[in-house]
């Protein structure tokens, strides 16, 4: 068994699948060692583990929302592309999506994976409460009111295995997506926020080439006004894929067409491969008041980077309080490169991470890096903390696995 891109070979023991919450517990009671993975669109070793894998995706497939508390509790197996329809149909929305809706939404939280959007935050600020069974057994209720709340949300599948969520939600609502092609990087930097701010939900794609241009891609959220231009630059007129000369079909309807926010807000549809799959990924986390000069950094690789790269991808993510999330206490600017799955790529990704060291970068936890556990410690000011919360909450280590001890202690 391998991960989504093929470059991690699982190495797991036995892979078990339990069908209910008295299975679940009793799997994570009788065994000492497990590691909780969910669709494995990883590109390092953080689902990997040498003794047993499990994975909720026969688990019931609980959608309940109350409308009165607006939220929705849901399991954390489901994927985002399983939960939105059935959500929609009741009347229902996320905030925001991730840019592909195959993912789970338990693996997506953990990791803090997020969408875009200068004033949204990432997906695990959308969780008021969880379930947790723990190393025991035993089924444990986290919400907002718990200490531990900050910390387990984005875990790393360290602190168990969480079982399912109560998401906020808000009324259904539409997006019109319209895609600005060939604005210049430099229109970019020298007015960042204005132009990553020009709608609801906004991503530069760029190669990094000499040409320095890339496309902006606007997902504005119902009576929001779209410019006929930005930059410079007038809206398309045709459809676009992420990654120049791939066909678009799998990517969500374009052109200023209406739809509502879960045939939108992905970049991809659910039943279409996203990206290219042959592909390894890297996404860097700065403060977005840097976003100029860490741009400036990265492009001095150009040369380097674009013949190994399928494209970057800019997005924005607003602060929070969760301690391993990447926009912790800092609104956020993240730098994400899909690679072509070469050897070659490996030496130049540990050149960007030296150009963004100056801005402490963050990297996302289930992308490749290269940083140590003491440099992630110097940029997560909560790391300690959530060391010792972990301690107390397993103890034998149960959860833990190689990714884990190396980069986390």
């Amino acid at each position: 068994m391998q991960n989504w891109s093929k470059n991690v070979d699982f190495n797991d023991r036995a892979y078990l699948q339990p069908e209910s919450l008295a299975e679940l517990q009793e799997i994570v009671k009788s065994n000492q060692k497990l590691r909780a993975r969910g669709t494995a669109h990883c590109f390092n070793e953080i689902a990997n583990t040498s003794s047993y894998a499990i994975n909720l995706s026969k688990m019931p497939k609980s959608i309940e929302v109350d409308s009165v508390s607006r939220s929705v509790r849901v399991a954390a197996g489901l994927k985002y592309g399983e939960l939105a329809p059935i959500l929609h149909e009741q009347g229902w929305a996320l905030d925001n999506l991730a840019s592909l809706p195959h993912i789970s939404i338990v693996g997506s939280i953990s990791t803090g994976t997020h969408g875009s959007g200068i004033n949204n935050k990432n997906l695990a600020n959308q969780v008021l409460s969880l379930d947790l069974v723990t190393a025991e057994g035993e089924l444990r209720h986290i919400d907002r009111s718990n200490p531990a709340f900050h910390a387990i949300v984005v875990g790393l599948g360290m602190g168990g295995v969480i079982y399912q969520y109560e998401l906020k939600i808000e009324p259904t609502y539409k997006i019109r997506q319209v895609i600005y092609p060939n604005i210049p990087l430099d229109v970019l930097q020298r007015n960042f926020d204005g132009i990553m701010g020009t709608a609801y939900s906004v991503s530069y794609f760029t190669d990094w080439s000499s040409e320095q241009v890339g496309n902006l891609w606007c997902k504005f959220r119902d009576a929001e006004v779209i410019p006929e231009s930005i930059g410079g630059c007038a809206q398309a007129d045709k459809k676009y894929h992420p990654i120049p000369l791939v066909d678009p079909v799998a990517c969500t309807d374009q052109l200023g067409e209406p739809g509502y926010w879960h045939e939108r807000l992905s970049h991809f549809k659910l039943d279409f491969t996203p990206s290219v799959g042959e592909e390894i990924q890297t996404e860097f986390f700065v403060d977005r008041k840097d976003a100029a000069a860490a741009i400036e950094a990265v492009s001095k690789l150009g040369p380097e980077i674009t013949p190994l790269l399928w494209i970057t991808e800019l997005r924005t993510v607003a602060e929070d309080e969760l301690w391993l999330s990447g926009a912790f206490q800092r609104d956020t600017l993240a730098i994400h490169f899909t690679w072509k799955k070469l050897d070659a790529i490996y030496p130049v990704i540990e050149k960007v991470e030296a150009a963004l060291r100056p801005f402490y970068y963050r990297p996302h936890w289930g992308k490749v890096f290269t940083a140590d556990a003491t440099y992630l410690k110097s940029v997560y000011p909560k790391m300690g903390e959530f060391q010792a919360l972990m301690q107390a909450l397993d103890p034998g280590k149960k959860f833990e696995n190689s990714f884990t001890r190396k980069n986390v202690g």
